[in-house]
């Protein structure tokens, strides 16, 4: 009987030894095969941005006609702008609203003179003018600066 004890042990003392081994390895195996994995992984990923870029297109607007009176009769104002957009969504909502922006442009021109377009100044105030027009029209969003891109009068 005492044989069969000792037998026993040994059996049972060689399946500890076994587990212990085999806990050892997956120990070893992760310390040395997935933790560099993730850490490399980690490494690759690009840090978040400390602070968010601010967002600058220009929307062109070409090609606007506005009849003007005068003393030389009828004349024709030819503009173009350059509107400087605050987001991505505002560019979408400007070519949705073209059409809008052309209308409300002309009715606000509208009955004006070519002696008051050639004054001093005339063209500031059309910048601001525009800028507060379409401001006004606009939901997304709002527009940061209006360049004139285009003034003729012919």
């Amino acid at each position: 009987m005492l044989g069969f004890l000792k037998n026993k042990k040994m059996l049972l003392m060689g399946l500890v030894g076994v587990l212990v081994l085999a806990v050892a390895g997956a120990g070893a195996a992760w310390f040395f095969y997935v933790k560099p994995a993730k850490e490399a992984e980690a490494a690759e990923m690009e840090p978040p941005p400390l602070h968010k870029e601010p967002f600058q297109a220009l929307w062109p607007l070409t090609d606007v006609e506005v009849p003007l009176s005068g003393r030389m009769g009828e004349r024709t104002l030819k503009l173009g702008f350059s509107f400087d957009l605050d987001s991505e969504v505002l560019m979408d909502e400007m070519a949705l609203r073209r059409e809008e922006i052309i209308e409300a442009l002309g009715l606000a021109l509208a009955g004006r003179s070519v002696e008051e377009m050639e004054r001093s100044g005339s063209k500031v105030r059309l910048k601001y003018e525009t800028l507060r027009l379409v401001n006004g029209l606009l939901e997304g969003g709002h527009v940061n600066g209006v360049y004139i891109t285009e003034f003729l009068m012919l």
